[in-house]
């Protein structure tokens, strides 16, 4: 590997750490974790969902999934039921007040994520993440 490589897997680590940390620190100002955010905004965009799939979208393991949407459940923002076919299934659901939360909170987030690359035109950041698009192939 030549220095090149070196530098761009150290930068992309470094850049993956400040970005998460900023929008981690985002998301604890609605009371949510990040994976609780991700939980909720999934479920927002696609609707109901089998707990292993949000799991694997969200990039957790199906023990952190279980704690997470036990979490969730209690705060009232997501329900858990059994498939109706396949009774090995369960299914994740928001709530009315789920749906409201991350409909008044969504916003928001976006919002913060919009300014977080303020400083990037729409060109480079098309560009980046063609790149980025194109890195996660080759590494596949």
């Amino acid at each position: 590997m030549n220095d090149v490589n070196l530098k761009l897997v150290i930068a992309m680590a470094r850049t993956y750490d400040d970005l998460f940390f900023q929008i981690e620190k985002n998301v604890q100002e609605f009371g949510l974790n990040i994976s609780e955010f991700g939980v909720l905004e999934m479920l927002y965009h696609k609707g109901d969902q089998p707990v292993q799939k949000v799991a694997e979208k969200i990039l957790v393991t199906s023990g952190t999934i279980t704690y997470v949407i036990n979490k969730l459940e209690k705060k009232g923002f997501v329900i858990r039921r059994k498939c109706d076919k396949d009774k090995r299934v369960f299914y994740v659901s928001l709530t009315e007040k789920g749906r409201e939360f991350i409909h008044h909170i969504f916003p928001k987030h976006k919002e913060f994520i919009s300014n977080l690359f303020k400083d990037l035109d729409e060109e480079n950041k098309i560009q980046l993440l063609e790149n980025l698009i194109k890195l996660r192939k080759v590494l596949k």
